[in-house]
């Protein structure tokens, strides 16, 4: 039971420590502008010890936009358009992937869940992630991100 313990608070340091870089959400809102006439994208995941605690990468049509960890938000400026908003997944899921249009001036938010299944062609024997996108309304999102680490977006995509 000790041996157990130690181990979740190791994990729980390194977790943190990984943070320690990366500025609150809410110290930085200030300095992000929205880019000339785009929507902007809010993609996070909260920092939840039952959830997978690793980094997935976050797509918009197929296309890579940076990695989230939980505790993070990234933040992305699109052109308006539809966008298929996918955080990549060992795992299947119905209706995992949400497609959103987006007009300029718009925000949206996606939260990124997850739980562990086992391989089916494992016979039970090897664990695999599975990352979902839940949409959220604005009242929730902005709630949500306030006290998140800020992640920008690594790849922007253009109009």
């Amino acid at each position: 039971m000790a041996r157990t313990a130690t181990r979740l608070i190791v994990l729980i340091a390194l977790a943190l420590a990984g943070c320690a870089e990366a500025p609150r959400f809410d110290q930085v809102v200030a300095q992000l502008p929205p880019q000339g006439a785009t929507a902007r994208l809010f993609v996070y995941r909260d920092y939840d010890l039952t959830q997978s605690l690793s980094w997935v990468p976050i797509k918009a049509n197929g296309n890579q936009l940076g990695g989230l960890g939980p505790g993070h938000v990234l933040v992305c400026d699109l052109p308006p358009g539809t966008y298929t908003i996918e955080a990549q997944s060992q795992g299947l899921w119905p209706e995992q992937n949400k497609t959103v249009t987006v007009a300029a001036g718009q925000q949206v938010y996606a939260r990124i869940g997850s739980f562990h299944t086992t391989d089916p062609d494992s016979h039970g024997q090897v664990l695999m992630t599975t990352f979902v996108v839940m949409l959220q309304d604005s009242a929730a999102g902005r709630r949500d991100i306030a006290q998140l680490w800020y992640t920008p977006c690594e790849h922007p995509l253009v109009g």
